[in-house]
Formats: C-alpha cells, sequence, structure tokens
C-alpha cells in the first residue's frame, strides 16, 4: 500500500489509471504517456525516484514471494489467486478496503478515500507553483473552476486572503 500511495501522491493519477500501471511502464528516461481511462485525454507523466523507488520495492517484494514482478505492479494478493499462480491487478474495491484499514489503523477523524492522493498532488502543484493553470493541466481538467473546487479553495482560503491583505 505504501508504495500504491507513494506513485499515487508523486503521479496525480486517478486510481483507475494507477491500477493499469505495469513494470514495462519504467523506461530508461522515466517518462510516460497514457490515456486516461476516465477521460480519454493523453496524460504525460515522469517518474521521480520515490516512484521508481517503489517499482524498485514491489518489484522485490514479489520475487520474495514468488510472484512474478511483471505486467501488473500492484496485484492481487488473494490466497486463492496466488495458490493457482494467477496474477492478476488489485481491484478497485480492493484498494477501497485497504484505505477504510488505514483510516482506522491511524485513527484519522478526516475521510481519507483513493481520490485523496490526486487531490493532495493538485494541492501540492499549487501550493509549490501557485500556477493553477499548471494544476489544471496536470491533472487534465477542462476549467479552472473544477480545478479550484478540486482542491479545496473554497470560501474559508477566500476569505482568509482578505484578512491577510493589507495595502
Amino acid at each position: 500500500m505504501l508504495c500504491f500511495i507513494n506513485i499515487g501522491l508523486n503521479t496525480g493519477l486517478r486510481v483507475s489509471d494507477l491500477l493499469e500501471l505495469k513494470f514495462e511502464d519504467l523506461n530508461d528516461n522515466r517518462i510516460l504517456r497514457i490515456i486516461e481511462i476516465k477521460t480519454q485525454k493523453i496524460k504525460l507523466i515522469k517518474f521521480n525516484t520515490i516512484c521508481v523507488n517503489s517499482f524498485e520495492i514491489l518489484k522485490k517484494y514479489y520475487m520474495k514471494k514468488g510472484i512474478p514482478a511483471e505486467e501488473f505492479l500492484f496485484k492481487s494478493l488473494n490466497r486463492e489467486f496466488i495458490k493457482k499462480r494467477i496474477f492478476k491487478k488489485i481491484s478497485y474495491s480492493g484498494i477501497k478496503k485497504y484505505f477504510t484499514l488505514l483510516k482506522n489503523e491511524l485513527k484519522l477523524e478526516y475521510p481519507i478515500g483513493t481520490h485523496s492522493l490526486r487531490k493532495t498532488f493538485g494541492k501540492r502543484i499549487y501550493e509549490n507553483e501557485s500556477d493553477l493553470g499548471l494544476v489544471m493541466k496536470l491533472l487534465n481538467h477542462s476549467s479552472e473552476g473544477v480545478t479550484l473546487r478540486y482542491i479545496g479553495i473554497d470560501d474559508e482560503l477566500i476569505i482568509k486572503c482578505y484578512d491577510n491583505l493589507i495595502i
């Protein structure tokens, strides 16, 4: 799960696109061009060192478990599948289950879910770059309004700007 979270936070991919990642997607230049499942738009990403390390960790983990480190990056660890040597990707509902377990284990009082990774990615890019257009492009959104709502720029933050403004 940590590898899933790290790659999700560092690429901004939707869960549906994360689940389609394969070991072969990591090439020498670490650049990947995909067609997003939800929007059918082309998305360009570059895997940073955290992502590259996650690929390696997963590869070692699978090899240790006797699971081929090829095809899908995030495999189902369902005992029946492994027993029958069926190596499928983990399902969306499987990922949701892990997020629920994490929330409970960490005793988080706020909601987290599969989309939290992508929203956090967008919010961090905005905080670092202060460029809404860039965030909009990275998330493949069609309007700035959608991006603002998505990354949590709401009335409270707008009011805070007025409180901090002294001319």
